[in-house]
């Protein structure tokens, strides 16, 4: 949940306010013909008032809350989110405020990060990322980079990708890893692969609440499967 007030204060004459809204927004990068770039975009929106009149200096203050989408990204890494309130003045010039704020990870995405944690992954980095094909209500997913410093991967992964699709009742978990070639036969595999397989599964509601022990296990026999 968001909380906060939003202060007007009018200015030398009265004026007619049509709205004010609050848009939390984020920026995502996106290649295209080898050219990188950042967009931003719109995460959610929340009408904190209708049309109303504000005196010369007068000031007026309004309460607002909104849930943030399930799919809102976390502020960790390069990843920022900020909120933008937007007031809208009848025949005059529009204002607007930036404000980042913090997003913290879910419980259960934080579960699963201590598990991987456990087992010797260690998180490297955070950003947004274009990704069209994932079909999903935004046009990027946030992607977490994981490094092997300790444990059974380091010195056989060069890195582990995640990305996290929560649900109401669950963890959609997508992992992504690059192997480091061992001879002929792993050159040959990366070049094959790029260097890269995709692995797909669902944590639910109780296996993500049960512990992160369990949930260790459980990864380390999907990210076991990259060594073969």
């Amino acid at each position: 949940m968001i909380r906060g007030t939003v202060r007007v204060k009018g200015g030398s004459i009265e004026q007619q306010i049509s709205h004010i809204e609050v848009i939390v927004k984020t920026k995502y990068n996106i290649q295209e013909d080898d050219k990188a770039e950042t967009k931003y975009k719109t995460v959610a929106s929340h009408r904190v008032t209708n049309e109303f009149m504000i005196g010369a200096g007068e000031e007026k203050v309004f309460s607002f809350s909104c849930r943030l989408p399930l799919d809102t990204p976390v502020t960790i890494g390069k990843t920022k989110v900020f909120l933008m309130t937007d007031l809208d003045i009848e025949g005059g010039i529009d204002k607007s405020d930036y404000d980042s704020f913090h997003v913290h990870l879910h419980p259960w995405m934080n579960n699963v990060l201590q598990a991987l944690q456990e087992i010797g992954f260690r998180l490297h980095e955070a950003d947004c990322e274009h990704a069209p094909y994932f079909r999903r209500r935004l046009p990027f997913v946030q992607e977490f980079e994981f490094i092997p410093h300790s444990g059974p991967y380091k010195g056989l992964l060069d890195e582990l990708e995640a990305v996290f699709h929560l649900h109401e009742d669950g963890l959609e978990l997508i992992l992504e890893a690059d192997r480091k070639a061992r001879g002929l036969a792993g050159w040959l595999e990366e070049m094959y692969n790029d260097g890269e397989r995709l692995t797909e599964v669902y944590f639910s509601e109780n296996e993500l609440e049960a512990g992160t022990d369990r949930l260790a296990d459980r990864l380390d026999q999907l990210i076991s499967r990259y060594t073969e």
